[in-house]
């Protein structure tokens, strides 16, 4: 099943099992405008939300929604509320990391199944999740983007399937054309997607994931070139591509010339056994392919497919 180009309304980007919907702010704030516009978004989408007492402070930095303590007391709240059945994060920034040394894992463990959806900074988040076996991690549009993901085809209709657990081909998005491969061969395995300059601060932490025999997605925003080649560099020396299964790269936006890039991503082909691609629609812009962590990811022939 191929990502149909018909435009979802909100009732069908959210699968209508998904009555109940928690707003938490895990790392930074999200203007007071673009808030109100996402929360009546998801009511006018016929759900009902439900917004933890400090995703707007007191915080004792402006890049900060709340303080550590308060911002995970908020999570831990919405994640155990038996009501809800979605959690979505308002934006990211940076703080997702302060909250894993002070959440309760082993309670967090008992939702598996409670989708937490985000990206960029909330990669923190989502790779305690894959190591702590807790909750089900989901890269999709936070609350400040739910308008611009509807206009979005591509965006909506595997926001759609990520969340109904739906099998489909990851076709390349048209807008930014076809996908690159710089290793052939065939892989499947769990997906193991972030933000890559997020991902590495977690390694030599207890929160950092096995990857092997996973499907490592990376991407990125505004990162020059050496940058870049450091992270890739730690995770390296920490045998992420020696051990996936395969990798993949996705948008890499005001980041290094393309030439650049393509040179770091020949430099991790020759690292992996698996197949490698590049030009995937993840990242900070949309179209975005939305994925569900407990999803099986094959590449195979230059595509990319989730599910059985």
């Amino acid at each position: 099943k191929k990502i149909s180009g018909t435009i979802f309304d909100s009732m069908q980007m959210i699968p209508k099992q998904f009555k109940t919907v928690a707003i938490a702010a895990p790392a930074g704030p999200l203007a007071a405008e673009r808030f109100a516009d996402g929360v009546e978004w998801l009511r006018r989408a016929g759900r009902e939300v439900k917004i933890m007492p400090h995703v707007n402070g007191p915080s004792p930095a402006p890049y900060l929604a709340a303080s550590a303590r308060a911002r995970a007391e908020d999570l831990a709240a919405a994640w155990l509320d038996p009501e809800v059945n979605l959690l979505l994060a308002a934006r990211g920034g940076f703080g997702s990391a302060q909250l894993l040394e002070l959440l309760d894992w082993r309670a967090l463990a008992g939702r598996q199944h409670l989708p937490l959806v985000g990206y960029s900074d909330i990669t923190a988040l989502h790779w305690a999740m894959i190591s702590r076996n807790a909750g089900t991690p989901l890269v999709g549009p936070m609350l400040g983007k739910l308008a611009e993901a509807e206009a979005s085809p591509y965006t909506a209709r595997t926001f759609h399937a990520a969340l109904a657990g739906e099998s489909m081909e990851l076709s390349p998005a048209p807008e930014f054309g076809p996908f690159q491969v710089w290793n052939k061969g065939a892989a499947s395995g769990l997906p193991l997607p972030g933000n890559l300059a997020v991902a590495v601060t977690l390694c030599g932490t207890p929160f950092c994931p096995d990857p092997a025999g996973k499907i490592l997605l990376f991407e990125d925003l505004n990162e020059p070139a050496y940058k870049l080649d450091r992270y890739l560099t730690q995770l390296r020396q920490n045998g992420f591509f020696r051990r996936a299964a395969g990798v993949i790269f996705g948008q890499f936006l005001d980041c290094a010339p393309q030439e650049e890039l393509n040179r770091l991503f020949q430099e991790v082909a020759r690292e992996v056994r698996g197949p490698v691609l590049s030009n995937f629609p993840f990242g900070h812009l949309f179209p975005l392919a939305c994925l569900n962590c407990r999803m099986t990811l094959t590449v195979e022939g230059g595509r990319v497919f989730t599910g059985n």
